[in-house]
């Protein structure tokens, strides 16, 4: 059975936000400082290329927001603006949000986490808001992105694309499912791109999936996002960010992704010696190094609630 249910079609992504200060940590994750965010900063410039781009085309890499919007729509009808009703998906699994399994074994304990009431919303009862399902995308991106880099050693070393593609497969297949694709594992180690693409495609993962796998296929080929040369790609510029919020980098405003009803989140690295929030961080006996990336929601009446995702 998938762990994170998948359905089709690919988002447009939404503007919009404001700010001040709440904390909450996600199920799974402790409040720590640490380094490397799990998906990977936003990065100007061309990356090497894998496989061309049609010759009306140049390449680009894939940004933070675009990472999320890329799976969003893969996962709701949607987007990132989520299904706030419970729906049961393509194999009858009860879904919410942005395809949050209602049957994992921790869909409770989650939901609980983002404020919402597990036997209703099951029910369908009560259904989501805009900031509990930014909220739990948010978790759950963090969640697949640590399986994934469990499984793939060389994961920061990808580009965002390819970063997206495995995140995506593993939001489509769950750690169990994605594990058994020795092979193409074993090409992503030699960085060996092609014969990736082609293990992918030599699976019934592939003929069962459809526009998803062919999207993926091609991600993982190529490496980069292939644009039109006019008008040149123009990343949605984020409103302000208070400055009062601790350890909020300006001007840079990196990871930015636009939800829906004027919710944003933004997403950073957070380095291990000192918290981005000015506490003084570090490690531990259990984990004298680490990883810790910081996500900020901004939800349109000015809050903000601090996520800290921890990897040990």
């Amino acid at each position: 059975m998938r762990r994170y249910p998948r359905r089709a079609r690919v988002a447009a992504m939404l503007l919009g936000l404001t700010t001040a200060l709440v904390t909450v940590a996600p199920v799974g994750t402790v409040p720590a400082h640490a380094g490397s965010a799990p998906i990977g900063k936003d990065q100007p410039g061309t990356p090497q290329p894998n496989g061309p781009c049609p010759s009306n085309r140049v390449p680009r890499e894939m940004q933070v927001g675009e990472l999320k919007a890329f799976i969003a729509g893969h996962e709701s009808t949607h987007g990132l603006a989520g299904d706030p009703h419970v729906y049961l998906d393509s194999l009858g699994i009860p879904t919410v949000g942005i395809g949050f399994n209602l049957d994992r074994p921790d869909a409770a304990a989650t939901l609980a986490a983002v404020g919402a009431n597990y036997a209703d919303v099951r029910a369908g009862r009560a259904d989501l808001t805009q900031e509990q399902i930014t909220k739990l995308f948010e978790i759950t991106v963090a969640e697949a992105t640590t399986h994934v880099r469990q499984l793939v050693p060389g994961f920061d070393r990808l580009s965002n694309v390819r970063k997206a593609v495995l995140i995506d497969m593993m939001f489509n297949l769950g750690p169990t499912r994605l594990a058994q694709f020795r092979n193409m594992l074993a090409a992503l180690t030699e960085s060996d791109f092609a014969a990736a693409a082609r293990e992918m495609q030599n699976s019934s993962w592939y003929s069962q999936t459809g526009n998803r796998a062919r999207q993926d296929v091609d991600l993982m080929q190529r490496g980069f996002l292939c644009d039109v040369p006019e008008p040149r790609f123009t990343p949605p510029g984020p409103p302000p960010v208070a400055p009062e919020i601790p350890g909020m980098p300006r001007p840079d405003h990196p990871g930015y992704t636009p939800y829906d009803n004027g919710i944003a989140s933004y997403q950073w690295d957070v380095p291990w010696g000192g918290g981005g929030d000015g506490s003084s961080g570090g490690g531990s006996a259990a984990c004298p190094t680490g990883r810790v990336w910081r996500v900020v929601v901004v939800l349109s009446d000015g809050r903000v609630v601090d996520q800290w995702h921890f990897e040990c």
